[in-house]
């Protein structure tokens, strides 16, 4: 057991100092209660001051496998602007990565029946890799190894065409394309993140008996990297109690509940499987949920109407 973590951390850090193309920014099941994570024009578009969070532990039979905590607040700033902000703790084995982002929002009125939101985002992003607590059988260090820190900016734009049941979401959440490069006793150290589009879109049915279905589905593309894509459907009650089941195209299927224990606060948890046998034992994942919610009041103490009829 001892020489398979040995070639996992092996495999892992080759991945980290050299050049690696692949999905960079953190992949969750209930993405839609963080939307303005991924495009802030969402940041207050729902008229309601949020509060949510999730922990996410990926990959559960592996030891030192990433683990997520995501912390996300929204809320108008008035009848036409918003605002928002997020945090984003990624951690997986010896590396560290913290996304920290301030969004706003501004609405425009299109139709009678649609609202179309622009949002910017300012961002910074902290990285650390942390080689000391690698188990080595040299006696002489590797300087290959040696401790990472940076930071960053970064910048995101995004928009959302909104009516009463359906909604089309466009954004780039991190536009630059970013190279850190250092070079420590003839040794090149590089990292890239490019920038990924997103586009979401997603139509709710209203039911009898105050039941509806949603699906939606999520799309994600960064250059090099194949299309990531989540098929959802949600069934919710009420607005009390929610049932999903999600697909991505790797392969893996998520079930998801939710429901209030009072008038604003909501729990949730999600648990993803891989249909692919070599994986399915080893690679579960479970999210934890909590949100809280309470209505937008003006300076006369009214909610705000979104106009969409």
């Amino acid at each position: 057991m001892r020489n398979i973590k040995y070639l996992f951390s092996l495999v892992l850090v080759l991945f980290l100092f050299t050049n690696s193309f692949g999905q960079q920014e953190t992949t969750i099941t209930n993405y839609w209660s963080h939307m303005n994570i991924i495009n802030p024009a969402y940041a207050g578009s729902d008229n309601n001051i949020n509060w949510k969070s999730t922990l996410r532990n990926q990959w559960s039979g592996i030891a030192d496998a990433p683990e997520t905590q995501m912390f996300s607040f929204s809320s108008p700033l008035g009848k036409n602007v918003g605002m928002g902000m997020s945090i984003v703790n990624d951690k997986v084995f010896i590396e560290n990565s913290t996304y920290v982002a301030f969004d706003f929002s501004y609405k425009l009125k299109v139709s009678e029946r649609a609202n179309l939101y622009f949002g910017l985002k300012a961002a910074a992003q902290f990285f650390s890799i942390n080689p000391a607590s690698l188990e080595t059988f040299n006696v002489i260090g590797d300087p290959s190894l040696s401790n990472i820190d940076n930071s960053y900016p970064n910048l995101g734009i995004g928009f959302l065409l909104k009516r009463e049941n359906w909604y089309l979401s466009v954004s780039t959440p991190r536009m630059l394309n970013t190279e850190r490069v250092s070079m420590e006793q003839e040794v090149a150290t590089m990292a890239t993140d490019k920038p990924h589009l997103y586009v979401s879109s997603g139509y709710q049915f209203d039911l009898k008996n105050n039941w509806s279905i949603t699906p939606s589905f999520l799309l994600s593309t960064v250059k090099d990297v194949p299309v990531l894509y989540d098929f959802n459907l949600l069934a919710s009650y009420d607005e009390l109690l929610s049932l999903g089941f999600t697909y991505r195209n790797t392969k893996t299927y998520a079930g998801i509940l939710s429901f209030k224990v009072s008038n604003n606060f909501t729990v949730g948890y999600a648990y993803e499987t891989s249909s692919r046998t070599i994986l399915s034992n080893e690679w579960n994942s479970s999210e934890i949920f909590l949100g809280y919610t309470v209505p937008f009041k003006n300076r006369r103490g009214q909610e705000i109407d979104d106009d969409i009829e």
